[in-house]
């Protein structure tokens, strides 16, 4: 039997609009889980300034915005030098804005070069470790039955990220098997401008992440310091 793996699954991060204590946290959850993979969720960066929704013009330019999130990105790659990541909305912004003008991707930059990434980080549609579906989840609807839907699209256990308003872990069971899907929440600061569609919700930024036991169960762990 093979081995089994502990995985860190980390939510939407929207750098540089992250949380302020989001590599303190990481950090905890590397110490006490001490995991052996893992997966970054998508929208590691927001790109606000690359989104065709109306901006807020009191946020960074592309360009500042683009270097101030790859400042906090050579800091978390400090943390965390191998990591799976999963393509998302935010971090593909670039490449819906180049087929858009009709510019062959030929001429598009690859997401560890746009990034600065190290060797160890690599982009995926989804990652599958013990038999459990990694992916950012923004296919799969919107609220809290999100990460339902994707598992039962599945047919696997799921960990999405995406829904920012959710974290949690729910379980079912069957005569053959039992499935989990979990929402990781998110890793954003809530109070900054780039999230400010949001104050007409009443459901709120969870902030925390989901951590993977051998494919057999997930807890969600909250963001409390």
């Amino acid at each position: 039997m093979g081995k089994k793996e502990i995985v860190l699954a980390i939510p939407d991060l929207h750098a540089p609009y992250h949380n302020a204590r989001a590599i303190p946290f990481i950090q905890y959850c590397i110490k006490q889980f001490n995991p052996t993979k893992i997966v970054c969720l998508g929208d590691e960066v927001d790109q606000h300034g690359l989104s065709t929704f109306p901006k807020e013009t009191a946020l960074y330019s592309p360009g500042h915005e683009y270097e101030a999130a790859m400042e906090f990105m050579q800091k978390l790659y400090k943390v965390i030098p191998e990591a799976q990541v999963c393509e998302s909305n935010h971090t593909a912004r670039p490449y819906r804005i180049a087929k858009a003008a009709g510019l062959p991707s030929v001429y598009l930059k690859a997401y560890k070069e746009i990034m600065q990434s190290p060797p160890g980080w690599s982009w995926h549609d989804r990652i599958e470790i013990d038999g459990v579906v990694y992916e950012h989840g923004e296919n799969c609807g919107s609220g809290r039955n999100a990460a339902f839907t994707a598992a039962f699209q599945n047919r696997k256990s799921t960990v999405i990220g995406h829904i920012h308003s959710f974290g949690g872990v729910q379980y079912s069971a069957n005569h053959y098997n039992q499935i989990f899907w979990a929402n990781a929440g998110c890793l954003i600061d809530p109070e900054s401008l780039a999230f400010a569609y949001g104050n007409k919700y009443r459901n709120k930024s969870t902030l925390g992440a989901v951590v993977v036991d051998s494919g057999r169960g997930a807890h969600f762990v909250r963001l409390d310091f």
